[in-house]
């Protein structure tokens, strides 16, 4: 990677910054209106958690095995080269690591697995085809602590990976990764958590989202402005403490 890139790609992850912010801000009042509108006690947010709490006792429970992992991982490379127009010549899971060998590669096919939810996707497939065929929306509670269970799955495997900073991670430069990566996953929270309320309609959460991503953006564009201030008015000081030097 050209130095160029490296100086695009850091100053792209250090503009998304506020949009982190942002999104951070909206989970926090995500939360807060679970709480003062006891959204928990809806059947889709209490199956959502309770799903996610029974991953969480099975992860703490009992060690995982990696290769599920592995392979959701993998695949998800292997699918993103194929959206991509590329071909794949060979797919290898091991209960450790895994590989894929293809003839395409950019930063969206090597990061895909970090935010794709592979299996929480797979889930809610498999239950629109069963759904349509065979109606069971009497079981919906299901539905909602399968998404919450492999939703875990997937948080919980992601920021092992980070922890071990993957080669992937290096790829597009381990700043920039990061950002993309928390970035797309923590909008997929705030999304699931704003479907889950019956009170957080789309155009409250698009109103909401906006708002608060004026103020980041507002509010960095503001220490930026006062930084750059700052730094001009102790110029005149610095050259004159250089012009008093021995």
């Amino acid at each position: 990677m050209s130095s160029l890139a490296k100086i695009f790609k850091f100053l792209f992850a250090l503009s998304a910054l506020p949009l982190i912010a942002a999104e951070l801000l909206l989970l926090k009042e995500l939360v807060e209106s679970y709480l003062h509108e006891r959204t928990w006690l809806t059947m889709p947010a209490a199956s959502f958690g309770g799903g996610l709490l029974l991953w969480s006792l099975v992860c703490f429970a009992w060690k995982v095995p990696q290769r599920p992992y592995i392979f959701a991982h993998e695949l998800t490379h292997a699918l993103a080269v194929y959206l991509h127009g590329g071909k794949v010549s060979r797919f290898r899971v091991g209960s450790r690591s895994g590989s894929v060998r293809c003839d395409r590669s950019n930063l969206w096919i090597v990061l895909s697995p970090y935010f794709i939810p592979f299996y929480m996707l797979l889930w809610l497939g498999l239950w629109t085809i069963v759904d349509f065929y065979w109606p069971i929306r009497s079981y919906q509670w299901l539905l909602y602590a399968g998404t919450g269970f492999t939703w875990g799955f997937h948080l919980f495997f992601t920021v092992e990976a980070v922890h071990r900073e993957q080669p992937d991670l290096h790829v597009g430069g381990w700043f920039f990764s990061l950002v993309v990566i928390a970035g797309l996953n923590l909008l997929i929270l705030a999304s699931l958590l704003g479907f889950l309320s019956p009170f957080w309609p789309v155009s409250r959460f698009l109103s909401r989202f906006g708002d608060d991503l004026f103020f980041c953006y507002r509010l960095s564009g503001d220490g930026f402005a006062a930084l750059a201030s700052w730094i001009g008015s102790a110029r005149p000081e610095l050259d004159r403490l250089r012009a008093d030097r021995p």
